[in-house]
């Protein structure tokens, strides 16, 4: 089995804030059962990261990662996308958002996938949010798939929270 070359783009804000965004090849949280019944299905993780600057995280930027991962995804016929919602790095809260880091990464990346969907026309592209309650927080993954892999990823689904539950 041939692995899949990391895509690895670096955007750099106005304001000179910079962001690198790498989607890899990801099985590492799927058992060895849903990694058999994959097939030729690629699993890809998306890692976000700023690398530089401290403001906040303007609508180019986010424009420019939904683009970046949406050309991906239909540049590869074969990838289901998993996106774990980070909770090391924190955002800054105002006196409206008091939620988890992880949950308003959730619902940004959902309103996100919403939006691209709605004004790209896209309607065999599915978005479903897996959370898993933790002992001190909830778990926010992504799967981002084409109708035709839903049985994939419900499989996917099951499996993240069959694995993190133990």
């Amino acid at each position: 089995v041939l692995i899949m070359e990391d895509f690895v783009k670096i955007f750099k804000s106005s304001k000179g804030d910079a962001y690198n965004i790498t989607l890899s090849e990801d099985y590492s949280v799927l058992s060895s059962q849903i990694k058999e019944a994959l097939g030729d299905i690629r699993i890809v993780g998306i890692e976000l990261r700023r690398l530089a600057g401290r403001h906040a995280t303007g609508q180019e930027v986010l424009v420019a990662f939904e683009e970046t991962i949406a050309d991906f995804f239909f540049q590869n016929e074969n990838v289901i996308i998993c996106y774990y919602c980070d909770f090391i790095n924190p955002i800054p809260h105002t006196k409206k958002n008091k939620m988890p880091s992880q949950e308003y990464r959730s619902r940004l990346f959902d309103l996100m996938f919403q939006r691209y969907a709605k004004q790209h026309r896209i309607h065999d592209v599915r978005l479903s949010v897996v959370e898993i309650t933790g002992i001190n927080e909830t778990y926010y993954f992504h799967v981002i798939y084409r109708e035709a892999h839903s049985m994939l990823a419900a499989m996917i689904g099951s499996d993240l929270k069959e694995g993190f539950s133990k």
